[in-house]
C-alpha cells in the first residue's frame, strides 16, 4: 500500500521535525499560520500566497502518542480505501479532507498551533462508513465497534474541555473531516452502484 505507507511517513517526518526540536523558522514553514517565537510569545504572521499551508498541518504531530493513534488509523483505513479503490483516489481524498479540516479549524478556533492527521482519519472513518450504507459488499465494511468508538470519542472531546487535562484537541478538524468523508463517498458509492448494475 505504497500511498498509505507515504501518508505516514510523511506524518512521522512531521512529529520528527517537532519532536527534535528543529528550528522554529522550519516548523513554521508547515503550520497553517506561519508564526515566530518574540519574548517568549507566539506572534502569528499573514501568509498570504503560501497555498501549501492548508494542507501540511495534516502531517504535524507533537506527541508519541499523537503520531502512534493518527498513524495506526490511517494505515487502517488508508490501506482499506486504497486496496479497493486505489491509491489515487485515497491521495484525492485526504489532500480535499485534509484541506477542509484544516480550514474548519482555523476558522472555528482562529490562528493557533495546531496539525496532526486525525482530521483526515476521521474523514477516512466517514468516507468507508457511508460508502458501505451505499454500496454495501464493496470492501469497505469498518466494524460498527470502531465506528461507534470513534463517534463517542468525538463527542466527547468537543464536550468535556481537555484542556484541564494538559492538551487541546481540535475538534473543528475532526468534525470538519468527518463531514467531508461522508459527504464525499455519496456521489462515488451512488456511481460505483450504477456502473456496477446495482441501480435498476
Amino acid at each position: 500500500m505504497p500511498a498509505t505507507l507515504g501518508l505516514i511517513v510523511l506524518s512521522v517526518a512531521g512529529f520528527l521535525l517537532v519532536y527534535l526540536q528543529a528550528p522554529v523558522s522550519w516548523i513554521s514553514l508547515f503550520t497553517y499560520s506561519d508564526f515566530l517565537i518574540r519574548d517568549g510569545q507566539l506572534l502569528f504572521l499573514p501568509a498570504e500566497g503560501q497555498y501549501w499551508r492548508l494542507l501540511t498541518p495534516v502531517f504535524l504531530h507533537f506527541g508519541w502518542l499523537h503520531i502512534a493513534f493518527n498513524s495506526l488509523w490511517t494505515w487502517e483505513l488508508g490501506a482499506l480505501i486504497e486496496q479497493r479503490l486505489g491509491g489515487g483516489l485515497l491521495l484525492l481524498l485526504v489532500a480535499l479532507c485534509g484541506i477542509g479540516s484544516n480550514m474548519a479549524q482555523f476558522y472555528y478556533g482562529g490562528p493557533a498551533l495546531f496539525g496532526g492527521m486525525s482530521g483526515v482519519v476521521y474523514a477516512l472513518l466517514g468516507f468507508c462508513w457511508v460508502y458501505n450504507m451505499l454500496s454495501p459488499g464493496r470492501g469497505l465494511a469498518v466494524p460498527q465497534g470502531i465506528i461507534v468508538f470513534m463517534l463517542v470519542w468525538l463527542v466527547l472531546c468537543m464536550v468535556v474541555p481537555t484542556e484541564m487535562f494538559g492538551f487541546s484537541i481540535a475538534n473543528a478538524a475532526h468534525l470538519g473531516g468527518l463531514l467531508l468523508g461522508c459527504a464525499a463517498a455519496v456521489p462515488l458509492a451512488l456511481w460505483r452502484r450504477r456502473v456496477e448494475g446495482g441501480l435498476q
